[in-house]
């Protein structure tokens, strides 16, 4: 083949190719189909939601007094007790005429010891101090959360908007992406 011949073909194709590329540049997108242009973000406006985080909070406070032992129906029950201990110990140290001396001292000693250590007893179940126990409640507590963005853009020369369900990273005056799916509208 010729040299003529040859630049011939080839700066066909390239003419060719070129008239190609610039008919699918000019002309719309098929319906359906989906492509990427780009928009302004003129506008962002976040969108805050108020949502209830109750704390609970739990604080030691006096409760009922420990178990208190029972108090005996007789008041001298701890006299009798002690005064019967007394002559039984009284009466086991004595001898002869002095046993009988000795058991009315024992019980006379024991019936004071056994009274003093009623009272002590009684006492002590009066002063216990009250347990503490825990007391727990909630409170509300409010707090702001952010939920998404209203975004408003510009794209070939129109205003629009959309709520997105998160907040985006980019800001007011920058320039993103879009992806642009062309769809068969009604009638005009």
């Amino acid at each position: 083949m010729h040299t003529k011949a040859k630049l011939s073909i080839i700066t066909l194709l390239l003419v060719s190719t070129a008239a190609n590329a610039q008919a699918a540049s000019t002309q719309p997108p098929a319906k359906g189909s989906t492509y990427r242009d780009t928009a302004h973000i003129t506008e962002i406006r976040i969108l805050t939601q108020r949502v209830n985080q109750p704390q609970q909070i739990c604080n030691q406070v006096p409760g009922a007094p420990a178990q208190a032992k029972a108090q005996p129906k007789h008041p001298y029950g701890g006299a009798v007790i002690g005064s019967v201990a007394g002559g039984l110990i009284g009466h086991t140290a004595g001898e002869g005429s002095g046993k009988d001396v000795a058991t009315a001292s024992g019980a006379v000693i024991g019936a004071m010891v056994g009274e003093h250590m009623q009272k002590q007893a009684a006492a002590q179940t009066q002063a216990q101090a009250p347990t503490m126990v825990t007391q727990c409640y909630y409170v509300d507590s409010w707090v702001e959360r952010q939920s998404g963005a209203i975004v408003t853009y510009t794209w070939h020369g129109r205003t629009m908007s959309e709520t997105l369900p998160y907040v985006p990273t980019f800001h007011a005056g920058d320039d993103v992406q879009l992806s642009v799916t062309t769809a068969l509208g009604g009638h005009a």
